[in-house]
């Protein structure tokens, strides 16, 4: 008798008790494997195929789950994602060897091997999970040469100046002083707006397309088609947020054998073939300009990507083994990789940072912003990097051992993964005193000088530290500045909370101000 015709005679009852059988010796095999494993770490019970992903789910919050793993395990935890084991490390002294800046680094590899990562196409290209060395320090090269130079932060703090005009604008328009306002909404578009001029040269209309969504009677003077076209655009970045989330922690039975997963990986790989199309299209046209172009070309970040060694490069004492232009394949990872990277609560603190603008500025609220204005914002420096350590922009970082190791006196084997949790460090008493508190002088002197290294990730760390972290840096002054030495805002009411939620990076969905004109007799 065939196999086939086995199965087809067999009952309902016989298959059931069959597949109760199968499930059963699963199991006992998974825990026997499980509570016999080398080199115990603390952490949740993990289930069979899932491991812990049913408990993330249930917490809902990727920062909110670690720091409670963090106060029931301790600083040093192991997590089970399907059938793959994750260390977590929540003190900055357990992340001085993930840390290393070296180019032998043992932990420059992001994730061990993924066919979720392979699958996206960016194991080998690119710059957020490339683990070619050789073709990921030359992009590193390029793109922290494009975004990190002076002319390029020049641009930066004269471009958000002009989203930012824009904005107030519509915001005029709509009775901002009257209404309150999602100001999570409007600012990420006004960054967003910015990213794309300052990398492609390309306008998203994000804030026009907000406006029109609050005032569809008197649409901003943008055609239809252009703010259609650039909302699609957005909308698919956004939801590549959600693909890398998916395959980088979906297990391969579930992401492939089941029909949740096969019908998640269809929506999310057909959004990726319409972003990676609207790329090259955009690449090709911006070769096709540089060709024609005969005057200076303008540093945007694709500009420089598509003149890498040929006749035009705008790149400087960048040597690599790497010959030839890159490829449209090559430069759409990279550029995708940096779009995707893109207080009232406490009047004293408020009040001091008005109070260094009004010293710059004086009575003139609407001088330009310059370059050289942003190595003056001390205080504001400070209230950044408080906000960022209270509230890290990115969750977690992601590193692989690429050899044998030890790390807090743990054994660490080649090929495991480490899970670096920002939140738990950002809040650890042992690097800040009353974690809780938000309190921007502990970034000023002498205080500062007293931060332990490593306590304060707010842009990653080691060889993969954010390339973009200038330009950030600098766009979060201006923004800052150009709101508060004009505005007071307020909450929308006594109650108003913060919304967000965290997977791999913080999101927040909704925070309601009223944006109140300062008067005379405040500014001066």
């Amino acid at each position: 008798m065939s196999l086939t015709s086995l199965i087809i005679s067999l009952s309902f009852w016989d298959a059931l008790t069959i597949l109760w059988s199968f499930a059963l010796i699963y199991t006992i095999k998974f825990y026997l494997l499980y509570f016999t494993r080398e080199n115990p770490l603390p952490g949740p019970l993990p289930l069979p195929l899932v491991g812990n992903l049913l408990q993330l789910a249930t917490a809902g919050d990727t920062s909110r789950w670690a720091l409670q793993c963090q106060a029931k395990y301790g600083d040093m935890w192991e997590v089970y994602i399907g059938s793959s084991k994750y260390i977590w490390v929540a003190r900055a002294d357990l992340t001085e060897k993930i840390m290393d800046t070296s180019k032998t680094s043992n932990y420059f590899i992001r994730t061990s091997s993924n066919s979720g990562i392979d699958m996206l196409g960016i194991s080998s290209s690119g710059l957020a999970f490339n683990e070619d060395k050789e073709k990921w320090f030359f992009n590193r090269k390029i793109v922290a040469q494009a975004i990190t130079n002076t002319k390029f932060i020049k641009q930066i703090t004269e471009w958000i100046q002009q989203e930012f005009v824009e904005m107030e604008g519509y915001l005029m328009e709509l009775g901002f002083d009257e209404k309150a306002f999602n100001c999570s909404d409007w600012i990420r578009r006004l960054v967003t707006d910015t990213i794309f001029v300052a990398s492609m040269n390309k306008y998203a209309c994000t804030l026009a397309s907000l406006y029109n969504s609050h005032n569809p009677s008197k649409p901003a003077p943008y055609s239809r088609e252009t703010v259609a076209e650039s909302d699609n655009f957005v909308h698919a970045l956004r939801t590549y947020f959600s693909t890398l989330d998916f395959f980088l922690f979906m297990p391969d039975l579930i992401r492939t054998k089941t029909p949740f997963g096969r019908r998640q990986t269809k929506i999310y790989m057909n959004n990726l073939y319409w972003l990676h199309e609207a790329l090259m299209k955009i690449i090709k046209g911006k070769k096709e300009e540089i060709k024609n172009e005969q005057s200076e070309l303008r540093p945007d970040l694709l500009t420089l990507l598509a003149t890498v060694n040929t006749p035009r490069d705008m790149t400087q004492k960048i040597k690599s083994t790497v010959e030839g232009p890159l490829t449209v394949e090559e430069i759409r990872t990279c550029l995708l990789d940096l779009l995707v990277a893109g207080i009232d609560t406490n009047p004293e603190v408020k009040k001091r940072l008005q109070n260094e603008l009004d010293t710059i500025y004086g009575a003139d609220p609407i001088r330009p912003i310059t370059h050289e204005d942003l190595n003056k914002f001390v205080y504001i420096e400070a209230v950044i990097k408080e906000t960022s350590r209270i509230l890290p922009a990115t969750a977690l970082n992601i590193r692989t051992a690429e050899r044998d190791d030890t790390i807090g006196g743990y054994p660490i084997k080649g090929g495991q993964q480490i899970i670096v949790s920002f939140a738990g460090i950002q809040h650890h008493p042992k690097h800040w005193p009353n974690p809780k508190q938000f309190n921007p002088d502990r970034f000023l002197e002498p205080n500062a000088s007293k931060i332990e290294k490593h306590a304060l990730p707010m842009f990653g760390g080691g060889l993969r530290i954010c390339p973009g972290r200038h330009m950030a840096m600098a766009e979060l002054k201006v923004v800052i500045a150009m709101i508060f030495r004009k505005y007071d805002l307020e909450l929308a009411t006594a109650d108003t909370e913060l919304k967000f939620k965290c997977d791999l990076v913080n999101h927040c969905s909704e925070l309601m101000l009223r944006f109140k004109p300062r008067t005379k007799k405040a500014v001066h």
